[in-house]
């Protein structure tokens, strides 16, 4: 290697879409590194005076201290393992930059945007975001300590991954991107929830919980799976007691309308009520069996248990058991929810 050249050279083995990077700049007056990689702070006017060709990349570059406010030069640019700590990246446009394993502790970096950057394995600590854009940013990884956020920090409206999920050509492909949807939306929803955001914060844990569930299908965890899929529907994963209420109302529907046809009941103090024909039954009868059949279910959901009517037949029993039982749960499932949200 020459003397007059930096020769740097950044570990990218890891990336299977990169080859080694070696840099042939020529060293600082009195250094041994290029500007890029010499240590110590760079102005505003040395920046503009080195700004690096097009498709120039700056892997592992020195960026500490930096005055990169308003810094249109970095979009795109290829900047694996640069060291960005304690920079002012106010209003700098870092969109599309390949940062992956970059460091941004105690950064500036409000109003910048990352749209569409490759940020995994990158840290974050201290940093300044409020009124950043990371929209289809790629976080897989990343790590974010201390940051903070405000109510136009955009991440998107769902992470980059979900693309990913659709485009996959395998399985194997898939699943890593459910994975990296899982753990990114998990990322994000524990950062809104310590910036006091908590709507963003329960979009991000639907969106988790979305994720896992559809990973559950694909890994064939069928028991998780159907777990997932109940509480899903049951309570929208324990966020929505309208949910809940509205299982609860179909489940008493639904057994109100069946205990006539599978054996009915009877009245303690005497008469039975039983639909043998429906399609011959007189539309009064009908209305009246339903009814009744109504206000057993309710009585036979909430466990009431006045004793003015019985099952008549094992169905019937068996469905009054099975009701009584989810019922229960159903009442215990809205407690949880209400308090869940409450908290």
């Amino acid at each position: 290697m020459s003397e007059t050249r930096c020769g740097y050279v950044e570990d990218v083995e890891w990336l299977l879409d990169r080859g080694t990077a070696y840099c042939w700049r020529p060293v600082c007056d009195g250094g041994e590194r290029c500007f890029w990689h010499a240590s110590g702070p760079k102005t505003r006017e040395a920046l503009n005076a080195h700004r690096p060709a097009p498709g120039e990349r700056l892997d592992g570059a020195d960026l500490r201290h930096a005055d990169l406010a308003g810094a249109d030069w970095l979009c795109g640019r290829s900047l694996v393992g640069a060291d960005f700590s304690d920079a002012t990246l106010r209003g700098a446009d870092l969109s599309d930059a390949d940062l992956r394993r970059a460091t941004f502790d105690g950064v500036d970096a409000r109003q910048a945007r990352f749209d569409g950057a490759n940020l995994e394995n990158a840290t974050f600590v201290a940093a300044d975001l409020r009124e950043a854009s990371l929209d289809r940013a790629r976080l897989y990884r990343a790590g974010f300590t201390d940051v903070r956020l405000d109510r136009r920090s955009d991440f998107g409206d769902c992470v980059v991954y979900e693309e990913h999920v659709s485009e996959a050509d395998d399985h194997e492909t898939r699943l890593a991107a459910l994975e990296a949807t899982g753990w990114t939306y998990r990322e994000l929803r524990r950062l809104f929830e310590q910036d006091a955001l908590p709507r963003r914060a329960r979009t991000c844990y639907l969106g988790e919980k979305s994720a896992r569930r559809r990973a559950a299908w694909a890994r064939g965890e069928y028991l998780r799976a159907l777990k997932l899929e109940g509480s899903r529907w049951v309570m929208r994963y324990g966020t929505s007691p309208t949910r809940v209420v509205a299982s609860s109302l179909g489940l008493i529907a639904c057994c109100g309308v069946i205990y006539p046809l599978i054996g009915g009941f009877r009245q303690s103090e005497g008469g039975t009520f039983h639909l043998e024909a429906p399609l011959s039954t007189p539309p009064d009868h009908l209305i009246h069996l339903l009814f009744r059949g109504l206000y057993f279910s309710v009585v036979t959901f909430a466990t009431l248990g006045y004793g003015d009517m019985q099952p008549i037949g094992l169905l019937a029993r068996s469905l009054a058991g099975f009701e009584a039982l989810v019922g229960s749960l159903l009442m215990a499932v809205l407690v949880f929810v209400l308090t869940r949200r409450v908290r």
